[in-house]
């Protein structure tokens, strides 16, 4: 398979599901009791909901809300990890000890626990979808430790490479070091950094509608498709209820490939 393959799959993925709104064949919202819990068809390819709502429209929709989440927190966590990793890096002292030991301090936090215990915090009156992208970023910016980590000790490496030091024998501003010589050496874990938090991001929303804490009804979100997954007999009678798992693995398993190709391409590379 071309290595590429994977890049371009997940880019499409992506990119269907954030216009899933305008892709979606009924309105999520739009209800018919006569069509409850309905097996797929033609009309419904992926059969409706227990209020007669379209499942593949939901997908589309939730797939939307939960993407652009994930990509915005993504986008959160590795801009703060750029910054505090290349400063780290590069002016070491204090500042790189104390980011260094501030970023251990937030890796050894369970971000699962930490949502559950913001969310009982955040006020009851909140709009669901706020709550949501509240603790997402909440949790974005004490996630930057990793990132951080990494991009600190690839700084570290380009600032002893000989082209570096040639540079400052010349003269060379140190902020053109920086932006000409040593940053662009950081894009490729940059990129591979993305498509591995990008994934657990879309997760982590899921795992809080599974838990009651999402956007809750009648909102779509893939967590609040898998809710009838907890109750096991309805698999059974209701065997189409796994179909948006199903569509939702493709874009994890495609985010690991991915990832995986870039670290090997990054590593080649160097």
């Amino acid at each position: 398979m071309n290595q590429n393959a994977p890049f371009w799959i997940l880019a499409m993925l992506v990119a269907i599901l954030s216009l899933g709104p305008f892709l979606a064949p009924y309105h999520p919202l739009e209800q018919n009791r006569d069509l409850a819990n309905a097996s797929p068809s033609a009309a419904h390819w992926l059969g409706t909901d227990a209020y007669g709502r379209d499942v593949l429209s939901r997908f589309l929709a939730g797939g939307s809300w939960s993407i652009l989440t994930g990509a915005a927190a993504s986008l959160l966590v590795l801009l703060l990890g750029w910054t505090i990793g290349a400063a780290a890096g590069l002016r070491g002292g204090w500042l790189d000890n104390v980011s260094m030991r501030t970023g251990e301090m937030f890796l050894s936090v369970p971000w699962l626990y930490a949502l559950i215990g913001l969310r009982a915090v955040l006020p009851l009156n909140m709009k669901p979808r706020v709550a949501v992208a509240s603790m997402l970023f909440a949790i974005a910016l004490v996630s930057w430790a990793r990132p951080a980590r990494l991009i600190r000790g690839l700084v570290l490496t380009l600032s002893e490479r000989g082209y570096v030091k040639a540079a400052r024998g010349f003269g060379v501003p140190a902020w053109k070091i920086l932006t000409r010589h040593i940053l662009p050496g950081t894009y490729g874990v940059l990129a591979a950094q993305a498509l591995v938090i990008f994934p657990r991001f879309v997760l982590a929303e899921v795992t809080l509608a599974f838990l009651g804490l999402g956007a809750g009804q009648p909102e779509p979100s893939w967590g609040e498709l898998i809710l009838g997954l907890k109750q096991a007999y309805l698999l059974r009678e209701q065997w189409w209820r796994l179909l948006p798992v199903c569509l939702m693995i493709p874009l994890f398993v495609t985010c690991a490939i991915a990832a995986r190709v870039a670290a090997r391409r990054f590593r080649a590379a160097r």
